[in-house]
């Protein structure tokens, strides 16, 4: 778009936004799955090729051990039967705490700047988690993604 240019609707497509609050305990998988139901969304990318992702959700340990889960999301092309664009990364999820007592759930929220879309294609946001050593003690609950077209 020129300087100064018209802004049209498919310049800046919706955002969209899912969650879901039920709890899934006892993750062993070191491997990131989706989880059940699945939390994700349906993103057409702006004319600027980027967007702006939220995710977040309730983690914790649920024994005396250093545990960790770990919430992030993974990027699909057009929709989730699609190619994987972008696999998800531990450093742009959240993280429980790993202490090694039984906690309460914690809260978090992470935010990342997605620069590299190609205009007008469809995309699907997917949350997905994973244990981080797969003993079995760690716990989430109220996953959640916002996925926000950027000019």
């Amino acid at each position: 778009m020129a300087l100064g240019g018209n802004v049209r609707g498919n310049d800046t497509p919706p955002s969209q936004y899912d969650q879901d609050s039920t709890s899934i305990v006892n993750i062993s998988s070191t491997a990131y799955i989706a989880g059940e139901p699945e939390v994700g969304v349906s993103v057409t990318a702006p004319s600027s090729g980027r967007v702006f992702v939220s995710v977040g959700g309730g983690v914790r340990n649920n024994a005396a051990t250093a545990e960790q889960v770990i919430i992030g999301f993974q990027i699909f092309e057009d929709d989730p039967a699609g190619a994987l664009y972008q696999a998800a990364d531990d450093e742009q999820g959240v993280r429980s705490c790993g202490i090694a007592v039984s906690q309460e759930y914690q809260y978090f929220g992470m935010a990342d700047l997605i620069t590299t879309l190609t205009p007008g294609r469809g995309y699907y946001f997917q949350v997905v988690h994973r244990s981080v050593l797969g003993n079995g003690t760690a716990d989430l609950s109220s996953r959640d993604i916002m996925v926000v077209p950027v000019p």
